[in-house]
């Protein structure tokens, strides 16, 4: 069994997986099979994934979403280690390897993620710096009360110890939006986490990508609460959230809420999120200013 499982849910992703999987095969580290699930897509996604060689292993299912297929893809191995990829993101040449060089440093990481940067697609990406083992300390350690501040784990950077995820168990499929935080959140309250500085992966935005659209109901916030509901504010070690941070995030997440819906959605959710705000506070004067713009947006267009 090779040392890495790389997990790579796929749906429909025939125009871009390629490109994937070659940055991943391409890597310095080569101990690696990657573990493409085929989440019912109606495309060629699976015969692009199989061309690719034996290193590829492709899972058929019918589709049952992005944290299904990776709860598949972590139990179809038993490699020591297991790595996120999305299926149209594209990894550093030497991400895994500065990974596992981390992780074999330091035992008590139980995960390791990275920094990342976002890429539109639209030409081809080469990566333009080498890439050295600098730890972020700022986000690594116990990670509790920063990760109900915001999931600063991108899966796609994601590399765990498979003895981690055995006692973490499965990734919920409630939400695919929050499943990965729901996720990273219960993690941090077992296994401390360590971030590498560089930013090792390309995060794809495009104008369809699921963090663009506006969603029915606020499904972060919403699992913000769930999270504080669940698991309090305080972390097993004893460490607070910041409140007043807190409340600053939880302002913003709504105020995005509000401007997508104005601006391109469903414009009597937008405007009663926009209402709520205005009476509760804070900053009204600023979101009364982002409601003007937003109404500008959505039958003017965008200003520059």
């Amino acid at each position: 069994m090779p040392a890495v499982s790389i997990v790579i849910p796929a749906f429909n992703a025939a125009p871009f997986i390629g490109a994937t999987l070659d940055s991943a095969l391409a890597g310095s580290f080569s101990d690696i099979e990657l573990v493409v699930i085929d989440d019912g897509s109606v495309d060629n996604t699976a015969e692009i994934a199989a061309a690719r060689g034996p290193r590829v292993r492709v899972l058929r299912q019918q589709n049952q979403g992005m944290s299904a297929s990776r709860n598949r893809g972590i139990q179809s191995g038993d490699s020591e280690f297991v790595a996120l990829l999305d299926a149209d993101d594209l990894w550093h040449p030497d991400k895994l390897a500065l990974q596992l060089r981390l992780l074999k440093e330091r035992p008590e990481f139980g995960l390791c993620y990275t920094e990342f940067l976002s890429w539109d697609g639209q030409a081809p990406f080469q990566w333009d710096a080498a890439a050295a083992l600098q730890l972020d300390e700022r986000l690594s350690g116990w990670m509790y009360a920063k990760m109900l501040l915001t999931n600063w784990v991108l899966p796609s950077s994601m590399l765990i110890r498979r003895d981690a995820l055995t006692a973490l168990g499965q990734f919920p499929c409630d939400d695919q939006f929050t499943d990965d935080w729901a996720f990273t959140v219960r993690a941090s309250r077992q296994f401390q986490f360590g971030k590498l500085a560089d930013r090792l992966v390309a995060y794809r935005q495009s104008p369809g990508s699921l963090s663009r659209r506006p969603w029915p109901s606020n499904v972060t916030e919403l699992m913000r609460d769930s999270l504080i509901q669940r698991y309090g504010t305080i972390s097993p070690q004893g460490e607070s959230v910041d409140e007043h941070e807190l409340t600053q995030r939880r302002h913003r997440g709504w105020l995005h809420f509000a401007n997508l819906h104005v601006a391109r959605g469903d414009l009597g959710t937008g405007l009663r999120t926009y209402g709520g705000l205005l009476l509760r506070g804070p900053h009204r004067h600023q979101t009364a200013l982002t409601l003007s713009k937003s109404l500008v947006r959505r039958w003017v267009g965008p200003t520059r």
